[in-house]
């Protein structure tokens, strides 16, 4: 995990701002180029099928990836949120109609806002929406917050790794007072005509913001955000169907690798690696975006040929919940008493009798720890 600190000494180190030419990056053309190239392949492919499919579940879908995109980028960071406030949000703000809604979340509604605009609201970046996206980030979060929310760092930061007790420091963000013309070069940079390759320029705008750090905290997740925004805007994506920041998730240690193998050291502006990297990421989030339509089709099928008059609205709901991977974990009868808010004893009849009809199989444990899983089997069988 990276630790971010704000100190009030600096250390003469080498960073990647004090290289002569920055911030002006580079990259090995003919190797990105290549490796662009089997992205939109795959994007080509994934684009048709999802083309194709019921406007009802392209729009769930999108609001799925937009759950996951938040969760994700905040795991990535180590906080959390609930799945069911966060997309409970987007369909409200997608106008989808859902059947149950969560309970209602500040934060989650909060943090939605902010995904929303960043791949919806395609008008020019600007600092005043960077700051907005930043207070959006943290006014209903609970907990410790920056000092300064929705405004730039006032003093230096530094960035370590390791326990508390033995920090390792990785990397000082750019002089505060070179902030502002430094984000204005940025912003300027993802407004303008130039990259022509939009994955590309998202994951240079993306390295380029992670490398000032202007913020005392929230720069990975705002940068993430700016991505999107850049994705969105290049690709003229109405609909997002993948989530990036899942990805990142599932490879985070080579995320925080690479960012600092680039960030801290002075000789090179050349991101390639990075560059190839992020490629290879999108074009994992592009098939898992296919793997997750198979398995909604597969769970349509599931839930229709469920008998509403055999099995009760708890029981239909917590199958649907097991079944499209939104319950994590092991369930038992205290949780599933809990989500109903059912008694134990109720909760015991629905679980047994869906064990009966082999729609769950049990953990194999006894006791308190006894629980219960989807069998591995129903979507498998469609």
């Amino acid at each position: 995990m990276v630790h971010v600190r704000t100190l009030s000494r600096s250390r003469t180190m080498a960073y990647i701002w004090k290289n002569l030419d920055w911030p002006s990056f580079t990259y090995d053309e003919e190797q990105v180029t290549r490796q662009y190239e089997a992205y939109m392949l795959q994007k080509k492919a994934t684009d048709i099928v999802f083309a194709m499919i019921d406007p009802d579940m392209r729009d769930r879908m999108h609001a799925q990836s937009l759950t996951d995109e938040i969760r994700a980028s905040l795991e990535i960071e180590g906080e959390s949120i609930s799945y069911d406030s966060v997309y409970s949000s987007i369909c409200k703000h997608l106008d989808i109609y859902l059947e149950k809604k969560a309970k209602s979340d500040r934060y989650a509604e909060s943090i939605s806002m902010l995904v929303l605009d960043a791949t919806g609201n395609l008008d020019l970046l600007s600092t005043d929406r960077i700051h907005k996206w930043h207070s959006l980030l943290f006014s209903q979060m609970a907990g410790i917050k920056p000092r300064h929310i929705g405004e730039y760092r006032s003093g230096p930061v530094y960035i370590s790794k390791g326990n508390g007790r033995k920090e390792e420091l990785v990397y000082e963000g750019l002089p505060f007072e070179k902030i502002p013309r430094e984000m204005e070069q940025l912003i300027a940079f993802i407004n303008e005509e130039n990259e022509k390759k939009p994955l590309i320029k998202s994951a240079i705008a993306s390295l380029w913001f992670l490398c000032i750090h202007p913020f005392e905290d929230g720069n990975g997740r705002i940068s993430r955000a700016i991505a999107e925004y850049v994705l969105s805007k290049g690709f003229h994506e109405t609909h997002r169907v993948y989530s990036m920041s899942s990805l990142i998730l599932k490879n985070r240690d080579d995320y925080y690798r690479l960012l600092r193998e680039f960030s801290s050291q002075a000789e090179s502006l050349d991101c390639t690696k990075w560059l190839l990297w992020n490629i290879e990421i999108a074009i994992k989030a592009k098939l898992e975006a296919l793997n997750t339509y198979e398995r909604s089709v597969k769970l349509t099928r599931f839930m229709k040929n469920l008998d509403p008059s055999i099995y009760n609205s708890r029981q239909l709901s917590m199958l649907f919940k097991l079944a499209d991977g939104s319950f994590e974990g092991k369930l038992s009868t205290d949780k599933w008493a809990k989500m109903n808010k059912c008694s134990p004893a109720a909760a015991s009849r629905d679980i047994q009798q869906l064990l009966i009809e082999r729609l769950l199989v049990p953990s194999g444990e006894t006791g308190p720890k006894t629980g219960y899983f989807l069998n591995p089997n129903l979507l498998d069988n469609l």
